[in-house]
């Protein structure tokens, strides 16, 4: 065999073995390449599947919070009308006939009163009060009529002993709030769900 002849051998072996060794790094790249691919899918499902069940909660959340919000207004709509129904009951109380209203006051005044106190009458309500004294009187009630206070708007002011008490529709009104609240809420929005 020539020198020529051992060479072209080696060469064809040397490449031969180095296709082999190509063609198995190929086979291992091809591989790696496919278990990367599967990973990537397998990741990407996993993102998507996370990102989907967090879009979902922040849906539901979203959802939740309107719904809130929704009904915190329409809470809000209702006690405001509530309100509204109690300022008007108590103008009512107001423009109540005189007779009716100086008997409105004297049921309040004969619930608060001891004896031996005075009684101070508003301005505004001095003439449709006038009879106050004699219908207190008739009723039992030891209380004295002493004119008028100009530091109440509307009703009388009892005082004695260190107590003050204001007695008018608007005081009607706040003693007997939760009541009448309830009284507006059942009437205003009788059948619906509170």
């Amino acid at each position: 065999m020539a020198i020529a002849d051992i060479i072209t051998r080696i060469e064809d072996d040397a490449r031969a073995e180095a296709d082999a060794i190509i063609s198995a790094a190929r086979e291992r790249a091809d591989a790696v390449r496919e278990r990367a691919r599967l990973d990537a899918e397998r990741e990407a499902e996993r993102i998507v599947e996370r990102t989907l069940t967090q879009a979902k909660v922040e849906a539901d959340t979203l959802l939740a919070n309107a719904r809130l919000a929704a009904r915190d207004s329409l809470l809000a709509a209702k006690k405001d009308l509530a309100e509204r129904a109690l300022a008007e009951a108590g103008h009512r109380l107001e423009d109540l006939p005189d007779d009716e209203y100086v008997e409105l006051i004297a049921r309040e005044v004969a619930e608060v009163a001891v004896p031996g106190q005075r009684i101070r009458v508003s301005a505004a309500d001095e003439q449709r009060l006038r009879t106050l004294g004699a219908l207190l009187r008739d009723a039992g009630i030891d209380v004295t009529v002493e004119g008028t206070s100009p530091d109440i708007e509307r009703g009388v002011c009892v005082e004695g002993d260190g107590v003050r008490v204001d007695v008018s529709a608007a005081s009607y009104i706040a003693e007997h709030r939760a009541d009448l609240l309830h009284v507006a809420v059942r009437t205003l929005f009788a059948g619906e769900d509170r």
